[in-house]
């Protein structure tokens, strides 16, 4: 079984070294692929037909080269559907896919993807049998020249999108066996599901290639996700590859990297709360305990929230001791909270992950600090915190280009000092 990660998350892309960091860390952690599919890569999209320039073509060789290495396969998606493929002009089109992949082959690069996801359905639809002409056409050119499957994203990937039209398309894939079909599951940011795998199977005659919408933060990027992995129904893994999709904030999701790279290792064996902590250690040795206090704040992704019965909730102590008025435990909690934002910032050891954390750090501080104040009385200094909590703001990219938003952190919090 293949694992790793998909960059393919909207936003500000990772650096350079970002990604020769992370391609490191896959080897490290015995994950062996990295898909590259970033949305706001032109060249991987909207300017597919052209080549890249001689400066983006080299990093990319160096991130070849590493994978190569590192014993990763190193994986480049092309998407020709938001600027669309022209099947009117179907061999001049197709050339242009095909000199792409050999200047991508050039720069050692031997496994490829096509990403057809997030087009028009009803035209996907109407031109299926020319869809599967480019696939079937694609997926032997790569075979031919580097002996590996091409990796596929249809248009309908996942049981909340797929109707009878996408049945139909989804069966004209079944006779490509050179083809490996991806799949979000229940929908497209879901926990993982294993009646929805099962019954991609049964409909494709393959085992879907799982493009696992976490952590990724794009759909909400004034927060950041360390939340501790449960997001499953089943520890029979019934897929043939799994592709974490992460943060913007590359250093960070690593921490979600790291428990899905145990539980893949051995799910029967895979325990939730030890995998997290195994996480933070080898990311954070130097201050981990309070990294572990703080990271509890930081929840709420689609996927956290719609898996049922969840055991690791966003500060579920805190908000017990607060639901039955034990103030005494509410104070020791929030003051170890505070602690713990004080001590991460004195005595952290991995720099690229402070950096990227800092501002929920500092917003979650303020936001506990709040809290104490005003079940002290100091409604003044409250206020002040509060605000202070609230006016932390990070970069993002937004339809207009870079703007700044401000963070958010623990909705459990949020709701005390709002209660109270």
């Amino acid at each position: 079984m293949k694992k790793g990660i998909i960059e393919g998350f909207y936003g500000i892309p990772w650096t350079f070294e970002e990604k020769m960091s992370m391609i490191k860390f896959l080897a490290e952690i015995d994950m062996d692929q990295y898909i590259y599919a970033p949305k706001d890569d032109p060249y991987h999209n909207k300017e597919w037909r052209k080549p890249y320039p001689e400066e983006e073509i080299g990093k990319i060789k160096a991130l070849a080269e590493l994978s190569r290495e590192e014993g990763i396969e190193f994986t480049w998606a092309i998407h020709p559907g938001q600027n669309p493929f022209d099947f009117d002009l179907y061999d001049e089109e197709i050339s242009k896919i095909f000199a792409k992949y050999r200047q991508l082959m050039d720069a050692g690069v031997r496994s490829f993807g096509l990403c057809m996801d997030d087009i028009d359905k009803a035209v996907a639809y109407e031109k299926r049998n020319a869809h599967m002409n480019l696939i079937r056409d694609l997926a032997d050119f790569v075979e031919k020249e580097t002996g590996n499957h091409l990796y596929f994203v249809h248009p309908w990937y996942n049981d909340a999108w797929i109707n009878e039209q996408g049945y139909e398309y989804e069966a004209l894939l079944r006779d490509i066996k050179n083809l490996n079909v991806m799949w979000t599951g229940n929908q497209v940011v879901a926990p993982i599901s294993h009646k929805s795998n099962e019954d991609f199977r049964k409909r494709t005659g393959k085992k879907p290639y799982i493009w696992f919408n976490w952590p990724v933060n794009d759909y909400r990027p004034d927060k950041i996700f360390m939340e501790i992995f449960e997001f499953y129904d089943s520890k029979d893994l019934n897929f043939d590859g799994f592709y974490l999709n992460p943060m913007n904030q590359a250093e960070a999701s690593k921490i979600a990297i790291y428990q899905l790279g145990e539980y893949l290792k051995n799910p029967l064996a895979y325990e939730p709360e030890d995998a997290f902590i195994k996480a933070i250690n080898f990311l954070e040795p130097k201050a981990s305990g309070d990294l572990f206090e703080l990271a509890s704040s930081f929840c709420g992704s689609l996927v956290y929230e719609r898996t049922e019965g969840k055991k690791f909730s966003e500060d579920r102590e805190i908000k017990r001791a607060f639901d039955q008025k034990d103030l005494k435990t509410l104070n020791y909690l929030l003051g170890e909270k505070i602690k713990a934002a004080e001590y991460y910032q004195k005595n952290h050891a991995n720099e690229d992950l402070y950096r990227e954390i800092k501002p929920f750090v500092v917003s979650l501080q303020n936001l506990s600090k709040a809290i104490l104040a005003k079940f002290d009385g100091n409604i003044n200094e409250a206020e002040n915190l509060y605000k202070e909590s609230k006016n932390i703001k990070i970069q993002v990219l937004g339809d207009e280009g870079l703007e700044e938003v401000n963070v958010r952190t623990s909705e459990v919090l949020e709701e005390i000092y709002q209660k109270i």
